[in-house]
């Protein structure tokens, strides 16, 4: 009699187990499905799943411990989805009090201006003249460099922005060194377009998570991966990959 009770005493406790076992594995199941929410950026985060930014993350948030996926929009509308929770991060932002941000910065990167030769644009008075920026990035980039009395218009692209100089329609783009450097080298490619190229300002951009205790614990998992990538040399040589230069760690 007492062997049979032992027996289903071992039944209770192995269904027991077995029920929370099951309801961990989902819980961990919920917390490895990330999404990454970001707009198209040449070179870093392009269409078709390459570029400097895929690869970082696909390092840091790897299989089989996480299910990635990757949703594409407008910036505004990117920042928008991390805010309400819609994805748990983006990058790269400059510092803000609004998401959780990685420790360190991903980017440290020079703002650029480019302008043609024959057009001198005085970049400390430019009420006259009109400034243009990818769309979305009115604050994050433009205004980051330049005064608030600074025209400017968006455009869809470097290379609209770019067709837009040289018809004379607008005085100066501005954007980051890493957009618009591999541009002139795709347009300078069979002859060298008049353009003058000036270093208006430089700012840090970090990793950027939802604001709530799922996007704290996946900064801490960003820090320490991105740590043991630096220390193993694999962060070094993705950087080089990609012509960038790595960010002071001080």
């Amino acid at each position: 009699m007492k062997q049979i009770c032992w027996f289903f005493l071992l039944l209770v406790i192995i269904s027991s187990d077995s029920r929370a076992t099951t309801d961990g594995s989902a819980s961990e199941l919920s917390l490895q499905e990330v999404k990454w929410g970001t707009d198209v950026w040449p070179n870093f985060t392009d269409s078709d799943g390459s570029g400097f930014y895929h690869e970082l993350i696909a390092k840091i948030f790897a299989k089989p411990q996480f299910s990635l996926s990757v949703e594409y929009f407008p910036w505004k509308r990117t920042l928008k989805n991390l805010a309400t929770g819609e994805i748990d991060f983006t990058g790269a932002l400059p510092k803000t009090r609004s998401f959780y941000q990685s420790e360190l910065p991903v980017l440290s990167e020079d703002i650029n201006a480019i302008s043609l030769q024959i057009n001198q644009v005085d970049f400390r008075d430019l009420a006259s003249q009109i400034g243009a920026y990818r769309a979305g990035y009115e604050s994050d980039i433009f205004y980051a460099a330049l005064p608030k009395e600074a025209k400017g218009v968006s455009v869809a692209s470097a290379e609209q922005a770019l067709i837009l100089l040289q018809q004379g329609k607008i005085d100066y783009f501005v954007d980051l060194h890493s957009i618009i450097a591999p541009m002139l080298l795709k347009e300078n490619a069979d002859e060298k377009l008049p353009v003058k190229v000036e270093t208006i300002g430089r700012y840090k951009l970090y990793w950027s998570f939802v604001f709530n205790e799922r996007g704290k614990q996946l900064k801490s998992h960003f820090d320490e991966h991105i740590d043991r990538l630096r220390a193993n040399g694999h962060l070094l040589a993705l950087y080089k990959k990609y012509n960038l230069d790595m960010p002071d760690t001080k």
